[in-house]
């Protein structure tokens, strides 16, 4: 049966109005943040509680160490007016907490665990030289070494955590190579000296965001609207 005019513009507007409709749902369901579906009161729960405070302490630590090298080695030297280079840069990440909101719960599960892992090297050198060539006493190379020890703990942490969530690591996680040793170990004191601050500007950096990821999983698991 042929449709007069006034019917088939009836049609013809129903049908676009379907098809806008149908774009909106699209682009709505694009804009939505893949969330883990997990419970806060469960294991998954549980470790990431854990792991949220022992980044905290970590963090505590970093902050402490920092502070005592720009009091005592930094100031005066201009080190806040150079640019300064992260070896995790080479990581794909955002730029800010509101990126990171719109990012993938998975996404910043591997992030977490890959900028870890990139500063299990840095943390190493970061205790021995500290001594070394810093001249270090005992009460703060051991804080440096609880650093390096919690890093590790948290990279433990996150293993299980990635796999409790069925999330993709190992080979398939990006880690940056750090090569700012030769740096650290310098003879020109101020060259050393950069280094370290560098290294301490990045590692709170990083430090910081390992923290606010955990921190917007963990609010994803008690609300929708982190």
């Amino acid at each position: 049966m042929q449709l007069s005019l006034p019917q088939q513009c009836s049609a013809w507007t129903l049908f676009l109005l379907l098809m806008l409709i149908v774009q909106r749902e699209n682009m709505t369901s694009a804009m939505k943040v893949k969330m883990l579906t997990v419970s806060h009161h469960s294991p998954f729960g549980d470790m990431l509680d854990q792991a949220i405070k022992s980044s905290q302490d970590m963090n505590r630590r970093i902050s402490e160490l920092s502070t005592h090298f720009n009091r005592f080695y930094a100031r005066g030297r201009g080190f806040n007016n150079k640019i300064t280079r992260c070896h995790t840069s080479s990581l794909s990440r955002p730029e800010n907490k509101e990126q990171a909101q719109n990012t993938d719960s998975e996404v910043l599960l591997k992030l977490a665990y890959s900028l870890l892992q990139s500063w299990v090297n840095p943390l190493h050198h970061l205790w021995v030289e500290m001594g070394d060539k810093l001249g270090y006493t005992p009460p703060d190379l051991t804080k440096a070494l609880e650093i390096k020890a919690i890093n590790r703990n948290l990279l433990g942490a996150m293993k299980k955590i990635t796999s409790k969530a069925n999330v993709i690591r190992g080979e398939n996680v990006d880690t940056a190579a750090w090569s700012e040793l030769a740096s650290l170990q310098s003879t020109n004191r101020n060259t050393r000296y950069f280094a370290f601050y560098n290294l301490f500007h990045c590692l709170r950096r990083d430090s910081n965001d390992v923290e606010m990821y955990l921190k917007l999983l963990k609010c994803r698991m008690i609300r929708s609207d982190c």
